[in-house]
């Protein structure tokens, strides 16, 4: 049934339905984005930088920073991998913005964290009073991100991108590409999310 039909896809447009208008971005001190972007095994192979469908994180601090030209962007990120690489994610969103000339004093790295609550409490201590904070993440994460970010008393306006069920919405084209493997991944994607929040909720 979770191959055939789009049960994956209906989960995560419950994910990501609450972000698809987007609150206007005006005044804004930190542009707080959530590692994923990042290959980290390609980068490390080929020596290049490698970026992942999350992509879309990255190119949207830059664009954001470029908007609100006195924020400071806080890249969140490290290995969450229990066999570590010689590289992390925060090595390969370095490459990036060297890649693209961007101004590294407009960028803190934060490294170091396996996960999105080590990735909050290690920004926590960054995190000063009145500040206002924009958080990057991909939408199907940020249900989770926003509720983590709070229950640490960061306050944090979403900037969600990275939608992965904004899809035909046309079940004749939806089955004209129909692909198994898709609805398996989508059904994947909804099931550990929610899992993940479900854990947050119970044990923090």
């Amino acid at each position: 049934i979770i191959s055939f039909l789009p049960i994956g896809n209906f989960g995560l447009k419950y994910l990501e339905k609450d972000y698809f208008d987007q609150i206007k971005v005006l005044d804004i001190n930190n542009i707080i984005v959530l590692a994923g972007s990042e290959d980290i095994n390609a980068t490390k192979v080929t020596g290049k930088l490698n970026l992942n469908s999350g992509s879309e994180r990255l190119i949207s601090s830059v664009k954001l920073a470029q908007d609100i030209p006195n924020s400071i962007i806080y890249y969140l990120g490290g290995d969450g991998f229990l066999v570590k690489n010689k590289i992390d994610e925060t090595y390969v969103a370095q490459l990036f913005y060297r890649y693209l000339d961007f101004d590294f004093e407009r960028v803190k790295f934060i490294s170091n964290t396996r996960n999105t609550i080590e990735n909050f409490k290690a920004f926590s201590k960054f995190n000063e009073l009145n500040q206002k904070n924009l958080l990057i993440t991909s939408a199907f994460h940020m249900k989770r991100s926003t509720l983590i970010a709070n229950r640490l008393g960061i306050v944090v306006v979403p900037y969600a991108v990275d939608f992965k069920s904004i899809g035909h919405d046309n079940f004749l084209n939806y089955y004209q590409k129909f692909s198994l493997i898709e609805n398996l991944s989508s059904f994947n994607i909804f099931f550990r999310e929610m899992i993940g929040i479900l854990v947050f909720k119970i044990f923090y």
